[in-house]
């Protein structure tokens, strides 16, 4: 977003309802609750009374605030995947569940298991493909890819039961309304308004520690009726538009290797050092990362540690164009040039190469 010297590129999305004829219509059934957390919380307590499931699975390169938010209902168990693999081979039972993830909105590898099989779309919730998968479960944050205060989706792929729909609660709705304000005051300060971020920022934060509740609420109102207002597919597409563009000004980064996909720009750094060196760099240039994510379970695989340790995620959604991505391209090349690499890494670029139709695809247990 621009205006003088209040441009930014990334953080929290502020108040930009955008119109458009690509509205997405959720699939036939589905339920809707304040986050996506709390969807799969639902889902969890819904598995364990109906199914009688005693363990949940979830890759060791994971969202630990997901993690956090089912801990106290069940077990839960580790397997060794990520964004760069391997493919997932958790040793699960018919009594158990089985989350595997769209990292960066890549469709998933779908481990063979008998086990009740989840998928954390969060990070392309209107992906086409899938409309074929064969995922028992699948869920959703919407506010990370829209502009919505709060809001999760969780449905099946094969016409599985769900767990019951739930009102939204007191405490939820204080948290939107605390969320709605910061987007509002972040809207007009970005359109010169005479506020500070110091206004606004503390709201992001009470906002986000409320939807950490483990507390199951259903949507607000203001995003169950926004969601369907927003044209979704088509700010999908400017999104990829995006990282494509600002892709084509990151080539030949030393020591960095570019990462495109459908949920923005990856960068992997050669070292964790340089990776922070750059990080608070951008930071200081309005250029707002993410690290997704900084993994903490104990003893977790070396690799995807490491991985966490030097990548960082460049956003490329709807409020930016392509001036702006060319211009993010400027600030990290000057971030790269001053703190220069010293070895490679060793991984390969993952550009954006699949069609509509990709299904996600089975790997051999």
């Amino acid at each position: 977003m621009r205006n003088g010297d209040r441009w930014e590129v990334g953080s929290a999305f502020p108040l930009m309802p955008p119109s458009g004829d690509s509205r997405v219509e959720p699939p036939e059934h589905v339920r809707f609750f304040g986050s996506g957390r709390q969807a799969l919380r639902a889902l969890v307590e819904f598995g364990r009374r109906e199914y009688g499931w005693e363990a949940v699975h979830v890759p060791a390169y994971y969202c630990p605030a997901v993690v956090d938010s089912i801990v106290d209902l069940i077990s839960v168990r580790r397997y060794d995947s990520g964004p760069l693999g391997p493919h997932p081979r958790p040793v699960a039972g018919p009594a158990d569940a089985v989350i595997t993830v769209s990292y960066f909105g890549e469709p998933p590898l779908l481990p063979s298991t008998p086990a009740t099989l989840i998928i954390d779309v969060t990070h392309d919730p209107v992906a086409p493909w899938l409309d074929r998968s064969r995922a028992d479960y699948v869920f959703a944050s919407l506010y990370k890819t829209l502009p919505l205060p709060d809001g999760g989706m969780l449905w099946s792929g094969n016409g599985r039961p769900l767990p019951p729909a739930v009102p939204p609660t007191e405490g939820h709705l204080a948290t939107v309304s605390r969320i709605l304000s910061a987007m509002c005051l972040k809207a007009a300060y970005l359109d010169g308004a005479p506020l500070l971020k110091e206004e606004y920022l503390p709201l992001y934060a009470a906002g986000d520690a409320g939807l950490r509740s483990t507390t199951v609420s259903g949507i607000s109102d203001y995003s169950r009726h926004a969601l369907h207002a927003l044209p979704a597919q088509d700010l999908r597409r400017h999104r990829i538009a995006n990282a494509a563009e600002l892709t084509s000004w990151l080539r030949d980064l030393p020591g960095v290797v570019v990462h495109t996909h459908t949920f923005g720009v990856v960068l992997e750094f050669d070292s964790p050092e340089r990776r922070e060196s750059v990080r608070h760099g951008l930071i200081a240039r309005n250029v707002y990362p993410a690290v997704l994510w900084d993994i903490t379970p104990d003893n977790p695989p070396a690799h995807q540690l490491d991985f966490c340790r030097r990548m960082l995620h460049l956003h490329t959604d709807f409020r930016w164009d392509s001036s702006d991505m060319r211009q993010v391209a400027t600030v990290v090349r000057e971030m790269c040039q001053r703190y220069p690499s010293r070895h490679r890494p060793t991984s390969v670029p993952h550009p954006i190469t699949t069609p509509p139709d990709r299904q996600p695809s089975v790997s051999p247990i």
